[in-house]
């Protein structure tokens, strides 16, 4: 038998014990009931002798108290201390005298210690194993001097006594030294199967730490179609994976896999409950065929291939405004001297319009250039604790004094007491600006028009709605409010909405729109997610 684990190895152990039982009881019952019908075991009638008789009788009572202390007390059996064992020692003594009991070595009773000198090896671990070869050899030696057939001259009267004696002895040192080799071998299999097992684990969490951070989903499944292995993102996009069962949804793929071997292929995946890319590769190594699926949702690709469009995009759009502020600042300043000159003739009035134009839309691609800017800004944050009522006071002079029609308009309800936010002060004001700003557009401009709530929420954030009572924003805009560049305001630069989300995102918060409460919430984190 090959030992795998050290469970098997722990259960064969346990094993031991039992067996030592078994055959114990193996060599009582048998002798009890010749004894009760009255049968001779042997040539000689030691048994007919009252003493001898008692003898058996204590050999009988103390043999079943040993059997029954070891099945309630099995461990007692087992000898981890550098000292011989207990159990091994009296088992050999009870078998030695009961050899004696029925007639010495010529009884044929003796070969029973050589088990029992096996076991001795096995419950000591192996060590020691001369020594019970000693004590069981010189039991066999008294119990052939013991002999009543045995006289001055032993060797020459009583060969076969002797050859009995000398086979039982050379049989003691025999077994014992093979019983502790086979023990030692099987100690070292199970140290060795434990580092391996341990090794095992410790490779196999490390793989799944491993899988678990990959940014894709990945399942791997069998040449039976049978799920094995498969990472959490994989679970939460595929609910009903389950190790060692079929997944109707990877099906196909594996039907494909018959046919294209040991090729790399992709496969797209349409259906109600997913769509996504799945990219397959098989794993042929001897009689292991795997197939290792990486599966990416079609929104995460094109979140992807929008992350990526929009960091160059960025990356442009940051050279080419350092680029144009220079001409921009020219533009504006002719600008002014024809405003200037149209004013002082008050002769064309077509003039002054057209200036007006210019003025507008220099204005409009400064602010496009800000945001711009902001948004290549988001990464370098400086999160720091900010008591959100000592910073609303501060936020909402600067707006009223840049908007003095909103005096009386914009209404806070804070509630909790001392509510801190831990955010980069910049982009928290830049954000409310916007929201602020958005909600001043659309309102109806009268006394309370605009809404802030704050408010403690689940997981360590506070949540800040922002709400006017405007119309709130129609069903087919709400899925492009935060797009780049999409706007329906006149003159608006599409980025004012999507450059607060970034922002909120780069210090661990967020910022949705409620449809059913008509308001924008803008989550920040109480304390340091770094």
């Amino acid at each position: 038998m090959v030992i795998s684990n050290t469970r098997e190895l722990e259960k064969l152990k346990d094993r031991i014990p039992n067996l030592i039982n078994i055959a114990r009881i193996a060599i009582i019952f048998p002798l009890l009931i010749m004894h009760i019908f009255g049968l001779e075991v042997s040539g000689h009638e030691n048994l007919h002798t009252t003493w001898t008789t008692w003898a058996f009788y204590l050999w009988l009572a103390i043999s079943c108290w040993m059997i029954f202390f070891s099945i309630f007390n099995p461990q007692w059996q087992w000898q981890a201390l550098k000292i011989p064992s207990f159990s091994a020692v009296a088992d050999i003594t009870m078998i030695g005298i009961l050899t004696y009991l029925f007639g010495g070595i010529d009884s044929g009773f003796g070969i029973l210690i050589l088990p029992f000198v096996v076991s001795s090896c096995l419950l000591s671990y192996g060590r020691y194993p001369l020594l019970y070869a000693n004590y069981a050899s010189i039991l066999l030696i008294l119990n052939a001097l013991a002999d009543s057939n045995i006289n001055m001259y032993p060797l020459i009267l009583d060969a076969k006594t002797v050859t009995n004696t000398f086979i039982l002895v050379a049989g003691s040192y025999f077994v014992a030294m093979i019983a502790s080799l086979s023990v030692r071998y099987i100690d070292r299999a199970g140290k060795l199967a434990h580092e391996n097992h341990v090794a095992y684990r410790r490779i196999r969490g490390l793989n799944q730490i491993v899988l678990n951070r990959v940014q894709e989903a990945v399942v791997v499944i069998n040449v039976e179609h049978q799920t094995i292995l498969f990472n959490k993102k994989a679970k939460d996009l595929l609910p009903m994976l389950k190790i060692g069962q079929h997944t109707a949804l990877l099906e196909p793929i594996a039907v494909l896999w018959e046919k294209t071997s040991s090729r790399t292929f992709e496969r797209h995946i349409d259906t109600p409950e997913l769509t996504a890319r799945v990219r397959a590769v098989p794993m042929n190594k001897e009689q292991n065929n795997l197939l290792v699926l990486y599966i990416r949702p079609q929104n995460e690709i094109q979140s992807e291939a929008l992350s990526v469009k929009l960091a160059a995009l960025g990356q442009l759009t940051a050279n080419l405004a350092h680029e144009i502020r220079n001409p921009m600042s020219a533009i504006r300043h002719a600008n002014d001297l024809l405003r200037e000159n149209a004013e002082e003739e008050e002769t064309d009035p077509f003039k002054v319009k057209l200036c007006e134009i210019i003025d507008g839309n220099v204005r409009r691609i400064d602010k496009m250039l800000e945001d711009i800017s902001s948004l290549n800004k988001r990464n370098k944050t400086e999160r720091a604790a900010i008591d959100l009522m000592q910073f609303w006071i501060g936020f909402k002079q600067e707006f009223l004094l840049n908007n003095p029609d909103a005096v009386g308009c914009i209404r806070l309800y804070m509630q909790g007491n001392h509510l801190t936010a831990y955010f980069d002060s910049a982009h928290l004001r830049q954000i409310m600006w916007n929201l602020c700003n958005n909600a001043w557009r659309h309102s109806s401009k009268r006394s309370g028009s605009i809404t802030v709530v704050a408010r403690p929420a689940p997981k360590n954030t506070i949540s800040i709605l922002f709400a006017d009572d405007g119309g709130g924003v129609p069903p087919e805009v709400q899925e492009h409010l935060f797009e780049p560049f999409y706007t329906t305001a006149k003159n608006g630069t599409g980025l004012g909405l999507y450059v607060a989300r970034e922002l909120a995102h780069a210090n661990f918060g967020d910022l949705t729109y409620l449809p059913e409460a008509k308001c924008f919430e803008l989550t920040l984190p109480e304390k340091s997610n770094d």
